[in-house]
């Protein structure tokens, strides 16, 4: 049994998330520049011990693509190449930020918090694992 990781990628950052074992919960881990996610990648995961990739797919409210969908993209292409057998899903992102964001304001997070731009991405990662975690129980 292994873990899903849950990727929130932009142009900078990109924050990550993961799931337990049993697939029931996910967790923000951190944010890192998008630049060294690869790298990251490979010297923290192995594939082994992966279910699969969960990639947030940027959209705008009319299903169009937007200036970040090809920075996604590109680490979809980068982490098939790097692990051709992990499944990647892709799983529509729209909100997750302004719902991070929303998280830390009704938890009463200090405003220090809330503009920390990196807590920010691997809560939004957080919730684009969720996300498919909740849709796949219900199938």
């Amino acid at each position: 049994m292994g873990i899903w990781l849950g990727l929130d990628v932009g142009g900078k950052r990109t924050g990550i998330a993961e799931s337990d074992e049993q697939s029931l919960m996910a967790f923000p881990r951190q944010t890192i520049l998008t630049s060294e996610l690869l790298n990251h990648l490979k010297s923290s995961y192995s594939p082994h011990n992966l279910n699969g990739i969960i990639i947030g797919e940027p959209k705008r409210l009319d299903g169009s693509e937007t200036h970040g969908t090809a920075f996604a993209k590109m680490i979809y292409n980068k982490i098939h190449l790097l692990w051709p057998d992990i499944i990647i899903h892709w799983i529509d992102e729209r909100f997750t930020s302004k719902i991070a964001a929303q998280a830390a304001n009704i938890s009463g997070a200090k405003s220090r918090v809330k503009k920390n731009k990196s807590m920010l991405d691997s809560a939004s990662a957080c919730i684009i694992l969720d996300s498919f975690l909740t849709q796949k129980k219900l199938k």
